[in-house]
């Protein structure tokens, strides 16, 4: 087994044996991760129209859409939907970083998913 497959099925077991709140701050994790990449793709004038800004871009966007499809807003009632509206605006902000191919957009999705992953730390220890 190869060193990548090694770690390849660490992150998998990893993911399959977490808590919910666990892959919760595992999700924002990888937001904050792409997010970070994107953005610093758009603000250098020679990636801003690269693939890997659009990849990153794309799975910060499909990452926002998971964690605003699993929100319940049953048992959330207020929260689940002050959740859902801040989803929605990351996802807006991203929509225009793309369209404008301009760092502003994700700069604020950032602070959004960063003061959320705070929250989260604080609530469910590693």
């Amino acid at each position: 087994m190869t060193y990548a497959q090694a770690a390849a099925t660490y992150q998998r077991n990893s993911i399959l044996t977490a808590s919910p709140g666990k892959l919760v701050k595992m999700l924002y994790d990888g937001a904050i991760k792409n997010l970070e990449k994107s953005r610093i793709g758009l603000t250098d004038t020679k990636t801003t129209r690269s693939p890997e800004v659009g990849q990153s871009l794309s799975r910060a966007m499909g990452i926002l859409g998971e964690l605003r499809a699993s929100l319940d807003h049953a048992a959330g009632g207020e929260i689940a939907k002050d959740l859902d509206r801040l989803y929605e605006y990351s996802l807006d902000q991203l929509s225009q970083a793309n369209l404008m191919r301009t760092p502003t957009g994700v700069t604020n999705a950032l602070q959004v998913m960063r003061t959320l992953k705070e929250g989260w730390d604080g609530i469910i220890a590693n």
